[in-house]
């Protein structure tokens, strides 16, 4: 009798475990399943933040280029560190005939390299793509969320659009 006892003692903390590792498995799981469904939403807050970051870049460069006597191009004044965080050289932007920042070539390599001189930072592949739009002549900004950001090159207008 005593050892019918023991083996149903050890069978219901058998059952006991199994129960509480079933919880901790659903709990996990749920937390899982809301964490990863914010995913989107936290990558579209970085490039609404991004938005308003190079706004306030655009309108800082032309504001510049207005007070230095409206040159064709200027010397951007902070620094730029490339992928292994050494510093590279003061970044040297064009400027077209109303005071904005213009990419070096018209392409999609011109406008990421806007990004960089503009931002400071390159733009990462994995999070950000930079085409050349020659319809409207903008640079466009996609994240993988469809997120994107527009810049006309013409008048400076910076539009950010969210994917529906």
């Amino acid at each position: 009798m005593r050892s019918q006892q023991k083996a149903e003692s050890n069978l219901l903390n058998l059952y006991g475990r199994m129960i509480a590792l079933i919880v901790v498995l659903t709990m996990m799981a749920i937390i899982g399943i809301k964490y990863f469904s914010t995913m989107p939403q936290l990558a579209a807050r970085g490039l609404e933040l991004e938005h308003t970051r190079f706004l306030n870049i655009v309108a800082m460069v032309r504001s510049q280029w207005l007070s230095l006597g409206k040159p064709s191009q200027m010397n951007l004044d902070w620094e730029i560190f490339d992928n292994q965080n050494q510093q590279l050289k003061p970044s040297v932007v064009k400027m077209n005939t109303l005071g904005w920042p213009q990419p070096q070539q018209r392409n999609n390599q011109g406008c990421q390299a806007l990004w960089q001189q503009l931002m400071g930072t390159e733009l990462k592949k994995s999070t950000l793509i930079g085409a050349y739009l020659p319809r409207d002549n903008s640079c466009h900004y996609r994240s993988q969320n469809g997120d994107s950001i527009g810049y006309q090159l013409d008048s400076g207008r910076v539009i950010f659009l969210t994917n529906p």
